[in-house]
C-alpha cells in the first residue's frame, strides 16, 4: 500500500528517486525553511522526490501547496519527530546541536528502511547551511550530496576591540571551533570525503578546502534565493524627501549595526537621510542609547521583526539597503533588496562579496573600524547627492536579482545530480544494501 502522502499513478514512468533531508521545511516560514522547499519542489521536476522533515507544517498543508504543474506523486513527505529526551532539550532551548544530531539519527533510521523498500538513487542534505552537522544519510551506499554549506566564516580579527568582553570571548571560541571542526573534527572530515559538497561562497568554499584530506572539487551555490515576482524597475527617486536607508537583521553584536549608527552622525548636515532599522535581539537596548548619543536618533525608526510577507514592504520603501554584517554566510536580505530594485551598500566580504558587484552596490571595505564607517558614510552621501547614480544602481539591482529567483536556478540545481546519475548509468552502483558504514 502506498503511503497516505504519496498518490499512485499506474503507468507513470518511473524517474530517478531522491532522498532530501531538509530540517526546516515550511514554505511560508524563514529563509532556511523556505529554502528547503523551493529546493525540494525544483528538484520534483525531473525526480521523485522523498523529503525527511522535522515536522512544523502537516503533510496535507504542504501537499497543498505542491505546484500543480509538477507531476502527481512527485514529491513525498515524511515527518521525523525527535525522541522523547531530544524534545526536551529543544523545548528548554538546551544545546541546538545536540537535538539536532539526535533528529538526523532518527532520520538516518528511517532513510535506512525507505531505501530497502525502494531503493533511492541518491540523496541530499540541504538544511540547516551549516557545515557542523553532516547527520548520517551519507553512510548509504548511494551517492550524497551535501549543502550549500556556510557557517565557515569568522569574525574578522581587525574589528574584535570593537566588542564588549563577552562577545569578544564568543567570537574567538567559534573561530577556534570552526579551527577545529574543519580541519580535525573526525565526523566533518568523513562525510565530506564521501559526499558532494556545494559550498554557499566562494569564501566557504576556500575554508572547506583547506581541512585535511578534504575534496577540492566543491561546487559555489548560494544557499539562498528570491522566491516572489521581481519589482519593475524603478523610476528616478524625487527629491524633497530623505534618503531612505534599510537595515534588516538581528541585533546582535556581529551584526555591527553600530558601523552605520556612526556613519550616519558623521553625513553633513545638509545630507538628509532617514534609517529604518528592522529586528529584534539583545544589543536593541544598547544601540539605541548609541543613537541617542550620537545625537541621531531622531533619524531613526525602530521596528520589531514581522512575519516573513510583512518584510517586502520595507525593501520597497527603502531607497538603499545597508548590509554592516560582520560574520554571515551570505544575507537574504541582500537578495531581498535586490528583487525590490534597492541598491546595497555593504560589507564587501564573506558571501556578501559573491554578491554585489558595481553595477548594483556601493562595495565598503573591511580593513578597520574607522575605514569601513568613512566607506559607508560616502556611500551614503554619494547616493543622496546623484540621484542619476541611485538609479543606475537601482536598475543593476533588478537584473541582478534574475540571477537568484529560483526560477532561474533549476540549471545550479540540476547540475550535480545530472553528473551523479549520469555516472551511475555507466557505472552500475548496486542498490539495497542499506549502508556501507556503521549504523549511527
Amino acid at each position: 500500500m502506498k503511503p497516505a502522502n504519496e498518490l499512485a499513478v499506474p503507468g507513470r514512468k518511473q524517474r530517478p528517486r531522491l532522498l532530501m533531508l531538509a530540517y526546516c521545511f515550511d514554505m511560508n516560514g524563514s529563509m532556511e525553511d523556505r529554502n528547503g522547499w523551493q529546493r525540494a519542489v525544483l528538484a520534483a521536476a525531473e525526480f521523485d522526490v522523498t523529503v525527511l522533515y522535522f515536522p512544523t507544517v502537516p503533510v496535507k498543508e504542504l501537499l497543498a501547496n505542491v505546484p500543480c504543474h509538477l507531476p502527481s506523486a512527485s514529491i513525498r513527505f515524511e515527518p521525523i519527530e525527535m525522541r522523547w529526551m531530544a524534545g526536551l532539550l529543544k523545548w528548554l532551548g538546551i544545546c541546538f546541536a545536540l537535538y539536532y544530531r539526535d533528529w538526523h539519527r532518527s532520520a538516518y533510521r528511517r532513510a535506512k528502511v525507505l531505501h530497502s523498500e525502494n531503493p533511492f538513487q541518491l540523496s541530499h542534505l540541504v538544511t540547516i547551511c551549516g557545515f557542523r552537522e553532516p547527520g548520517y544519510v551519507w553512510q548509504l551506499d548511494i551517492p550524497h550530496v551535501w549543502g550549500p554549506l556556510g557557517g565557515t566564516h569568522n569574525f574578522p580579527k581587525e574589528f574584535i576591540g570593537s566588542l564588549d568582553i563577552w562577545n569578544q570571548l564568543r567570537e574567538r571560541i567559534r573561530t577556534a571551533i570552526n579551527r577545529y571542526q574543519l580541519k580535525l573534527c573526525r565526523r566533518v572530515r568523513r562525510a565530506q570525503r564521501k559526499s558532494v559538497v556545494i559550498a554557499a561562497t566562494s569564501g566557504a568554499q576556500s575554508d572547506l578546502r583547506s581541512g585535511e584530506g578534504m575534496n577540492a572539487e566543491i561546487e559555489i551555490e548560494l544557499e539562498t534565493g528570491i522566491d516572489h515576482s521581481i519589482d519593475l524597475p524603478r523610476i528616478l527617486r524625487g527629491g524633497g524627501r530623505p534618503l531612505r536607508l534599510l537595515w534588516t537583521g538581528r541585533l546582535r553584536a556581529w551584526k555591527a549595526l553600530p558601523l552605520l549608527l556612526h556613519a550616519v552622525a558623521q553625513l553633513p548636515k545638509t545630507t538628509d537621510v532617514r534609517l529604518r532599522v528592522l529586528g529584534s535581539g539583545s544589543c536593541k537596548t544598547e544601540w539605541e542609547n548609541l543613537a541617542m548619543k550620537l545625537g541621531i536618533a531622531d533619524k531613526i525608526e525602530w521596528h520589531a521583526w514581522p512575519s516573513y510577507v510583512e518584510t517586502l514592504p520595507h525593501y520597497r520603501w527603502a531607497d538603499v539597503f545597508m548590509f554592516t554584517s560582520l560574520r554571515d554566510t551570505s544575507g537574504t536580505g541582500l537578495v531581498e533588496a535586490l528583487a525590490a530594485g534597492c541598491p546595497i551598500i555593504g560589507v564587501d566580504h564573506q558571501g556578501a562579496a559573491d554578491i554585489m558587484t558595481d553595477q548594483c552596490s556601493i562595495e565598503v571595505s573591511v580593513n578597520d573600524w574607522d575605514t569601513t564607517v568613512a566607506g559607508f558614510r560616502d556611500g551614503i552621501e554619494r547616493l543622496a547627492n546623484d540621484p542619476a547614480e541611485w538609479l543606475r544602481l537601482s536598475h543593476g539591482a533588478t537584473k541582478r536579482a534574475s540571477d537568484y529567483h529560483w526560477k532561474t536556478r533549476s540549471t545550479a540545481v540540476f547540475k550535480v545530480y545530472r553528473s551523479i546519475i549520469a555516472k551511475q548509468n555507466k557505472e552500475p552502483h548496486p542498490a539495497g544494501n542499506c549502508t556501507s558504514e556503521k549504523s549511527a
